[in-house]
């Protein structure tokens, strides 16, 4: 036995289904008005959450450059040390700014690099025997940083505290400051 189906106009279907295109419509207004809603929230967030306006971003690079003989010795602390006044460090740049401190290596070279503070390599240096021979000495220098409003401090501190006759190599440092 064969089903015979009629053909509905679509137009007679909606007729039919009156109560259920108006919930449709209902829903889709609803969801207009929410997306809308949500958008000018979004909208509203961008535009009051942007950067103040009132002061521009600032970075500004000091070069520290530390001679062989300006290293000092802190003997309680075991470590040397540098002291620089750095007055471009304020107030202001200490509160609200940042501060790094990069140790430059290869300075004014092609192949010149920056490795940030703090830092720990490990270093050789020829050791002389009583009997004119040398014999390799192997440490750990590592390098780190303090600063405060007007001043930055450089330590370096030998692994071993291995300190006779012994002073760091010349270092350039590099202070970046931002606010």
């Amino acid at each position: 036995m064969r089903h015979k189906f009629a053909y509905v106009p679509q137009k007679q279907y909606l007729c039919r289904r009156k109560g259920l295109e108006t919930k449709l419509n209902i829903t889709k207004k609803i969801m207009k008005k929410t997306l809308m809603m949500m958008l000018a929230a979004v909208c509203c967030a961008v535009l009051l959450s942007s950067c103040n306006r009132g002061e521009p971003f600032h970075k500004k690079t000091v070069d520290l450059t530390v001679k062989a003989n300006q290293w000092d010795f802190d003997q309680s602390a075991n470590m040397f040390f540098c002291h620089f006044d750095v007055p471009e460090l304020t107030e202001q740049v200490y509160n609200y700014g940042e501060v790094s401190v990069n140790h430059e290596y290869n300075s004014g070279k092609k192949n010149a690099y920056q490795v940030a503070l703090p830092e720990t390599t490990y270093m050789q240096i020829e050791l002389e025997n009583p009997d004119s021979t040398t014999t390799p000495y192997y440490y750990q220098q590592h390098l780190d940083y303090a600063y405060g409003i007007g001043f930055v401090e450089v330590f370096c501190i030998i692994s071993d505290f291995y300190y006779d006759d012994f002073t760091p190599d010349p270092m350039l440092f590099r202070l970046q400051l931002s606010y």
